[in-house]
């Protein structure tokens, strides 16, 4: 795939899920899209709606615009199926996450997928040059210093370090399944046997 087709893909998978964003933050429902761990066995779907749902339309915006700024950093990563893998992957490993959590734990917004993909994309970046290792210690302390106590004047609710750090490990985890394909774990074993 060239970097034009990538630009292409990632930026049409991006649109894509802004323009889903869009039309759930204008719907009314907003109480049954959002993530809440208590009651995540009879709402499931809300483990990859409340990321795409927002408290209002600055939190909207401004998730939005991490998405498009990540998405156009990293364009060389991304296709269709990378984007949308990545985001279900980090949406569903983040709220079980959260959900092992011994509180209650409700949230909206992007920004703990973000995270995810944010550490995916820096990882592989990494690989090839080694100096965004510093970005990735970066994000690491500011996730680190969150969780100890430091709270920017537009961080709403409390759990909202929880929620990045849920994101991070879920990237983590993700950009390790990502790595390792089905096909080459299934021909080990198939090895193994013989």
């Amino acid at each position: 795939m060239n970097k034009t087709q990538s630009l292409t893909s990632g930026a049409m998978a991006a649109a894509v899920l802004i323009l889903i964003s869009l039309v759930m933050q204008w719907l009314p429902y907003h109480a049954i899209l959002t993530y809440n761990s208590a009651q995540l066995g009879e709402s499931i779907w809300t483990l990859v709606s409340a990321p795409l749902v927002h408290l209002d339309w600055n939190h909207w915006l401004f998730n939005m615009a991490g998405l498009a700024l990540v998405v156009g950093i990293f364009n060389d990563q991304f296709d269709m199926r990378q984007l949308f893998n990545n985001y279900l992957l980090i949406s569903v490993i983040s709220g079980g996450l959260l959900w092992l959590w011994p509180e209650t734990i409700e949230y909206v917004g992007l920004s703990g997928v973000l995270h995810g993909l944010l550490l995916v994309c820096l990882i592989n970046a990494t690989l090839k040059q080694p100096w965004y290792l510093a970005v990735i210690v970066v994000l690491l302390g500011k996730v680190i210093a969150e969780l100890a106590g430091f709270r920017p004047d537009h961080f709403v609710g409390p759990d909202v370090a929880l929620i990045h750090a849920a994101g991070m490990i879920a990237g983590g985890i993700t950009w390790f399944l990502q790595r390792r394909r089905l096909a080459d774990a299934v021909n080990r074993q198939k090895t193994q046997q013989d």
